[in-house]
Parts: structure tokens; C-alpha cells; sequence
């Protein structure tokens, strides 16, 4: 017997298979890291839409009759934002605010007014509300 041969001495190649094996941990992360991305993206869209929304609801927030019902106005033709990361059907790509009964000062639907700034006093009339909050519809 003449011992190995020389095939199984060699060692040209040995990294070879270990990267094979590491190509998937890296495919793997990078399709974790393109989703997060993703993600943080769509998260972007809305969060902006949302301000959007109350910057212009707030400013409809006079103390004058109809304050709340501009307001709610103002807040729904405001957001036009298109969502470029969602994966919502073709025919539903605009961020929109939920609906809200319009006319009405308090703290129920999408956009809810409040007295004071950390949202422990709800408004119940135009002359009340000070402050507003905006919710966007969610997407997926």
C-alpha cells in the first residue's frame, strides 16, 4: 500500500465548498435586509401622508364655526401620497385618511381633536379643538 493519494492530500480547492455553503446565509440575509428596507420605506409613505394630513387639518383649527368639518375636509383632499413599496391591488394605490363623520369635534374616527397637546382633554366643539391627530388607512 503506498499510503494517500495524492488526491486526498491535496488541499488547492478547500475553500471551494465553504463558500458554496456560506451563499445561502448571504442570500438569505440579504433578502431579510431588501424586506426591512422595504418595510421601513412604506413606513416612511405613511407617517409623511399622516402629517400632511394634520398640518392641513390644523390649519383649519380657527375657533370658528365649522372648524372641525374644514378640518376633516381639509385633511382627506390633502393626502394624495401614492404608495410605491405596498402590495395593495393597482386600483387602491393612494394613501387615504379613514373616514370620519365630518361636522363632529371629538376623539372617534381618523382624525380626532383634542384641547390640549398630550390628548388628555377630547374637543367637543369648533371653539374647543386646538389640537388634531391624523390616521391613515394601513397597507400591506
Amino acid at each position: 500500500m503506498r499510503g494517500k493519494s495524492k488526491l486526498a492530500r491535496d488541499s488547492n480547492g478547500a475553500v471551494a465548498p465553504t463558500v458554496a455553503l456560506s451563499l445561502f446565509g448571504l442570500i438569505a440575509v440579504g433578502g431579510v435586509a431588501f424586506d426591512y428596507a422595504r418595510m421601513g420605506t412604506m413606513d416612511t409613505e405613511l407617517q409623511n401622508a399622516a402629517d400632511q394630513a394634520a398640518l392641513a387639518a390644523a390649519g383649519q383649527l380657527d375657533g370658528q364655526a365649522n372648524a372641525c368639518s374644514r378640518a376633516v375636509a381639509a385633511a382627506k383632499d390633502m393626502v394624495a401620497n401614492q404608495t410605491r413599496m405596498a402590495n395593495d391591488s393597482p386600483g387602491n394605490l393612494a394613501i387615504t385618511v379613514l373616514s370620519t363623520e365630518p361636522g363632529t369635534c371629538d376623539a372617534a374616527g381618523s382624525v380626532r381633536f383634542y384641547k390640549t397637546l398630550d390628548k388628555g382633554t377630547i374637543a367637543t366643539t369648533d371653539a374647543d379643538a386646538k389640537f388634531v391627530e391624523v390616521r391613515v388607512d394601513s397597507r400591506t
